[in-house]
């Protein structure tokens, strides 16, 4: 088989079963498979694979075209200015996240060696993009999730950020209550799909991410309730809390917030133009 047929090949199983933009994911798991980039994947169009690297492409084409995810196939995702590993044990790393960090950063500009708590912090995206940006930042990272935590310390070491993020197991900020008054800024992008939404997620979401990280366990606004008030006392005064939100849940977080406390700073939409991320500002 020929690279070209391969991406053919790979790309009609996955439009039969589904799986969007197959043409993408076809490319991606040749990549993978082959190591090689883009552009010699166009210029060897003609050359023939390897028995052994026509195998592993094609199990993986099945395992994609059974809806798995293909960053758990090759075991990465590109998040920010780093690969990322993710397994099952964590969210997915999505584009509009890198909002998140980019507004966390220009809140941070001014201050020196910053203190940031970032909450829920699954792969570590957040918490090791922000330490790798800001050397000087004292940086931590929580989740309730030993599985979770193992795959951000796992990236911290490929990142050489294992000396510069402190990782804590338990529920919120819990872990960090010995930090009240001090922090510049908590980051969170929490669970907010709710339960009613959940059958009609993509299957790569539904049945592969974990659930822990999707749904909360209450309605969908449960978490940011939970999570306002300890920010609230975790943060120094004019300190920052940002959070990620779901789509039309803006105006409910943003009472919540005002509710607990906090003043609303700006809301922030993603590159599709839905409100993302809420920026509030605990008063002086």
């Amino acid at each position: 088989m020929t690279v070209s047929e391969a991406l053919r090949l790979a790309a009609r199983r996955f439009s039969k079963a589904g799986v969007p933009n197959p043409a993408l994911d076809a490319d991606l798991l040749l990549r993978h498979v082959t190591g090689w980039d883009q552009v010699r994947v166009v210029t060897e169009a003609d050359l023939e694979l390897a028995p052994d690297v026509e195998a592993r492409f094609l199990a993986l084409v099945e395992g994609r075209a059974r809806r798995r995810p293909a960053q758990h196939l090759v075991g990465t995702q590109h998040f920010w200015r780093h690969e990322f590993v993710v397994t099952p044990d964590v969210l997915i790393p999505r584009p509009e996240t890198e909002v998140l960090v980019e507004i966390s950063l220009g809140l941070l500009r001014e201050l020196t060696a910053p203190l940031i708590v970032d909450v829920g912090t699954g792969s570590g995206c957040i918490a090791l993009s922000l330490a790798a940006e800001r050397p000087d930042a004292v940086v931590h990272a929580l989740d309730v999730s030993p599985a979770a935590l193992a795959v951000a310390r796992r990236n911290a070491r490929r990142l050489g950020l294992e000396r510069r993020v402190a990782f804590h197991e338990g529920d919120l900020l819990e872990p960090v209550t010995d930090l009240a008054g001090r922090v510049d800024l908590v980051a969170s992008n929490p669970p907010y799909v709710d339960a009613s939404e959940v059958p009609d997620l993509m299957p790569e979401v539904r049945d592969h991410e974990p659930r822990l990280a999707i749904q909360p366990p209450g309605d969908r606004c449960s978490v940011y309730r939970r999570l306002a008030p300890q920010a609230l006392r975790a943060l120094r005064p004019d300190g920052r809390l940002v959070v990620e939100i779901g789509q039309g849940m803006e105006g409910e977080v943003s009472r919540l917030l005002a509710d607990a406390g906090f003043t609303l700073e700006q809301v922030v939409a993603d590159l599709r133009s839905i409100p993302r991320t809420i920026v509030a500002r605990k008063p002086q």
